[in-house]
């Protein structure tokens, strides 16, 4: 017999699987408007719409769904949104052309709700792969002909400048890191020289100066593949990146990733790296079925009785880290190309714009350039013939907790199930209370979820539809499939869906759900 409270804690158990929602719907004529969503925390959530092809439309809604003011602007003739960045007080819209050297800022005063632009100009035909706002300074990192860019504008003084990005070899802008507790800009590079890869990252003041550099390079034989760098309470950084065998990156297959590679950095030194191989890891391989788990798992004892390390031929997008209440949180998706076959001359998209390398998608605007050969390979991305580009297969997340000396405390993983897209970008969203981890993803109007403390998996939940507003409502089609973490225990899930209703009729929305779990 089981006794009452064993019965209520699986119910209680049970229902914290599903989440609560509340939506908001926008009609719209059609699944191409051009409306990008912009979550900024307490503060609600922001929807930019571009309403010509010099005119945008900003509505601000609170964390209720509520709206709490709506703005119109204008920017120059032909630009096109980009992207922005959120300092925890204002937004910056970034606005271009497709490799051209004239940027419009809008910087947008959340709580009152009133705009400020800003025109500036930078080098020419540069591929934007980076944009961070900090104290009304703009960093805009991408690429000129295979060699990295960093530009530097003080918004207020309109003074631009290059920063200084030049490197011996092949480098890339990883990412730009604010650290608000030392006031510093950290810009990661990967940098590859002959068969060598290392990481540098150059750290700036809110002015646009160089403070220091650090170059992390790997013991012999491995290559560091990308790195974040993370302050401490004690004043030190972790260095937290993924690597891989050196004789395994290759310009054609791209980066293949072993492990994560862990080191502390003081103001004098950095101290030896830390490995750790996937295949040490308790949790790697629990996304594949039990036969292959269990497979793979003999493959890697085979290897380590022999005194070596089984090779592992994985892809991964690394998620910034997670710092709070004194822990660290690294989250990791596993990918891989897929490719088919077909004769269309233009190769994909069927048209000289399209390609996922770039080009205009509805509701996506011309994006950022984010598929460098040199960090993801180049092997198909174009129609070549007999093969062409189908989008990015995830398989599974790398979840790992890290303390802070700096050693690996435990791992966890999270299956994605079926999921490809034609931009790579992050499908896992995060959100760490206490201790325990949310992970959550969507896909195809549904949403995935997972809530794990340290290896042990609390709740693996089910597929779950995201809720609409009527009953009888049958989704026919979501065009376009997002979520983000938003604040507490909420997260942010929108698209576009084309509705009917035997009762309603039909209707095409953008819609905004809010999911607690």
């Amino acid at each position: 017999m089981r006794s009452p409270l064993f019965v209520l804690a699986l119910v209680l158990g049970s229902l914290t699987l599903f989440a609560q929602q509340k939506r908001l719907e926008i009609p719209i004529p059609s699944s191409t408007a051009n409306i990008f969503t912009i979550p900024v925390g307490q503060e609600g959530v922001m929807l930019l719409t571009q309403t010509g092809r010099n005119s945008y439309h900003i509505d601000r809604f609170d964390t209720n769904l509520d709206r709490s003011w709506s703005v119109d602007g204008t920017i120059t003739d032909g630009l096109e949104y980009v992207t922005y960045s959120y300092d925890g007080k204002n937004v910056y819209l970034l606005f271009s052309r497709n490799k051209s050297n004239v940027y419009e800022i809008i910087k947008v005063y959340v709580g009152p709700g009133f705009t400020e632009k800003f025109e500036i100009h930078s080098v020419d035909k540069m591929e934007i792969s980076q944009f961070k706002a900090f104290h009304d300074g703009i960093y805009i990192a991408g690429v000129v002909r295979e060699q990295p860019i960093l530009s530097y504008t003080n918004l207020q003084t309109r003074q631009n400048r290059l920063l200084n990005a030049s490197f011996k070899g092949q480098a890339e802008v990883q990412t730009i890191d604010v650290d608000s507790v030392t006031n510093r800009v950290n810009v990661t590079y990967a940098v590859r020289k002959n068969r060598e890869y290392s990481i540098v990252v150059k750290s700036f003041d809110d002015a646009g100066k160089q403070l220091s550099e650090i170059v992390v390079t790997p013991d012999e034989d491995y290559a560091l593949l990308d790195g974040r760098l993370s302050p401490l309470a004690d004043g030190t950084n972790l260095m937290i990146g993924t690597y891989g065998f050196r004789n395994m990156q290759s310009q054609t297959k791209g980066r293949m990733v072993q492990g994560i590679y862990i080191c502390k950095v003081t103001d004098n030194e950095i101290l030896p790296l830390k490995y750790y191989s996937f295949t040490d890891f308790k949790n790697f391989f629990s996304y594949l079925s039990p036969r292959d788990q269990e497979r793979r798992e003999r493959q890697v004892q085979r290897k380590k009785e022999k005194g070596s390390d089984l090779k592992l031929n994985t892809q991964l997008l690394l998620h910034d880290l997670i710092q709070k209440d004194g822990q660290l949180i690294l989250v990791a998706e596993a990918f891989q190309a897929t490719f088919r076959n077909n004769g269309n001359p233009w190769g994909y998209g069927g048209g000289p714009w399209g390609g996922p390398m770039g080009g205009f998608y509805p509701g996506w605007g011309w994006g950022m350039y984010s598929l460098n050969p040199f960090y993801f390979g180049n092997r198909g991305f174009y129609n070549n013939g007999s093969q062409m580009f189908d989008g990015w297969q995830y398989t599974h997340a790398v979840v790992a907790g890290i303390n802070q000396q700096g050693a690996l405390v435990w791992d966890n993983s999270f299956e994605i199930d079926k999921v490809k897209t034609l931009s790579l970008k992050e499908k896992v969203k995060v959100n760490l209370q206490n201790d325990q981890v949310t992970l959550v993803y969507s896909d195809k109007g549904s949403l995935r979820s997972k809530s794990i403390k340290g290896g042990m998996v609390l709740e693996d939940g089910t597929a779950q539809a995201i809720a609409t507003n009527n009953n009888g409502d049958r989704v026919r089609r979501n065009s376009t499939d997002n979520l983000d973490y938003w604040y507490d225990n909420y997260f942010l899930a929108w698209g576009f869906q084309r509705i009917t209703n035997d009762a309603e009729g039909r209707r095409n929305v953008f819609y905004l759900n809010k999911v607690a779990y």
